[in-house]
């Protein structure tokens, strides 16, 4: 059995994560976050990302959940928050 953790990181939608992100969109039907990123990934392979500073977000419509796509919103509050506390 396979574990089911789902990680998140902060990326720059750039390079190849930029690509993965275009990917995400795709499959979404929309346009990509730009900049800042959470990129949520379950065993290296991408589900979701949210964009930190415009809020779009995008995600594999097959392999996300709404739970997940609830935490990636809540995170990024989160971090807008640190942000606009501690600063850039």
């Amino acid at each position: 059995m396979t574990s089911q953790h789902t990680t998140l990181r902060g990326v720059v939608a750039e390079g190849c994560d930029g690509e993965t992100i275009r990917r995400l969109a795709v499959l979404a039907g929309s346009a990509p976050p730009r900049g800042a990123v959470l990129l949520a990934e379950r065993n290296g392979e991408p589900l979701a990302a949210i964009g930190i500073i415009d809020g779009y977000a995008v995600s594999d419509p097959a392999l996300s959940t709404l739970a997940l796509r609830m935490r990636l919103q809540l995170e990024r509050l989160y971090v807008r928050l640190v942000i606009s506390i501690r600063g850039f």
